[in-house]
């Protein structure tokens, strides 16, 4: 009888530690999976590419002269906060004085 009750009681113990680890390994995994995304998202970088309008011409003579394939090379270097809040301000200056630009254009023409 003794010896029954002591199975039964590893028996608990072993399934109750194995629902345990299940379920914990189950959080962690969706715990990780949400921080890696947000990870992922705070850390996607914006690039911007501007070229000139071409008409259909341009275009077509651009085109024509492309032999080869070609190659866009994108370096970039971590920056520090400090960097970051400069470079975010000169941007912010720079769209200043482009829309003081086209207001004065504005009210001019």
């Amino acid at each position: 009888m003794k010896n029954a009750i002591n199975n039964t009681f590893k028996s608990g113990l072993i399934l109750s530690t194995a629902l345990l680890t299940g379920a914990l390994a189950i959080t962690a995994a969706f715990t990780q999976s949400k921080a890696e995304a947000s990870m992922n998202v705070a850390s996607i970088a914006s690039v911007t590419i501007s070229a000139k309008r071409m008409t259909e011409e341009q275009k077509m003579a651009y085109d024509a002269t492309q032999n080869a394939m070609q190659t866009v090379l994108i370096s970039a270097k971590r920056m520090t906060d400090e960097e970051k809040l400069a470079m975010d301000e000169a941007e912010k200056f720079q769209r200043q004085q482009v829309a003081q630009k086209a207001a004065r254009k504005n009210i001019q023409g």
